[in-house]
């Protein structure tokens, strides 16, 4: 018989211990087309029943998001031009130049280029309306007057890009761009598996060299996975809360519902 974590669901139950109540944890896309980010009725009853939700950072907190902003520039003092050859700087910048001319090349190359592959899934999706699950979550949490919270800070995901060397990242988003078509059929199988609600594969698909972030899962999967699971008792000790994380971080051996399990707490798929 399966275990428990073998299941196909994006929806899980999190009991036992000093819990007073049940809470949940649901994987989310953050950015799919706009009609595959619906939320089903469960989702929509448990925003309504528990007494408060957690994304991984905190979306509807505006002096929030705009600190995270302000804070977006690389740290490393490098730059795209200073790290790529003249070649392939000039591949880089035509490229966003012409599939995302509504933002100034000059302002995007003061991200760290990890940030910048990561706007590649937009241009890649295979439609003109796009939209979040965790946008979905935030509109149906203000219809139920539910406040949500975040498990870490816009500027905390931004410092670990900087913990990534510079030149590194820079290499990484040419060989993004090289890679386009496959990166396009790689991201509409992580989308209809995450339809399929399967999170052992979308997890290995996010820790997959395509993806991109193979070789730094420990900042970017793990590391993070373990300071949520560590807040985890404070947080739903008295209160039942819904958390909303991305999908990749619910899988695996090293992946939040596990070391949950391995906590002894209770952990069971729910029907989504």
């Amino acid at each position: 018989m399966p275990t428990a974590l073998n299941s196909k669901s994006l929806l899980w139950e999190i009991s036992g211990k000093q819990l007073a109540s049940p809470s949940y944890f649901f994987g989310t896309m953050h950015l799919m087309c706009a009609e595959d980010a619906a939320l089903t009725e469960t989702v929509k009853a448990l925003i309504k029943d528990v007494d408060q939700i957690y994304l991984e950072v905190d979306m509807d907190n505006a002096s929030e998001l705009l600190s995270g902003i302000m804070d977006l520039r690389s740290k490393s003092g490098q730059t795209l031009h200073s790290a790529l050859s003249p070649d392939d700087y000039k591949k880089v910048k035509d490229f966003f130049e012409k599939f995302q001319p509504s933002i100034p090349f000059s302002l995007l190359e003061t991200q760290p280029p990890l940030m910048i592959s990561s706007s590649l899934f937009e241009l890649l999706l295979p439609c003109e309306s796009k939209n979040g699950v965790e946008m979905k979550i935030i509109d149906e949490a203000y219809k139920e007057k539910k406040q949500t919270k975040g498990l870490e800070t816009i500027a905390f995901q931004t410092s670990i890009f900087d913990s990534i060397p510079y030149q590194d990242q820079a290499k990484d988003l040419v060989k993004s761009i090289d890679s386009l078509e496959k990166n396009r059929k790689a991201m509409y199988e992580i989308i209809q598996v995450y339809k399929d609600q399967d999170i052992e594969k979308l997890y290995k698909l996010s820790a997959s060299e395509e993806s991109g972030i193979s070789n730094y899962m420990d900042l970017l999967l793990f590391k993070r996975n373990r300071n949520w699971v560590s807040q985890f008792t404070e947080i739903a000790k008295e209160k039942s809360t819904l958390f909303a994380v991305g999908a990749g971080h619910l899988g695996g051996e090293k992946g939040v519902l596990q070391l949950l399990k391995s906590q002894g707490y209770s952990v069971r798929p729910l029907i989504n």
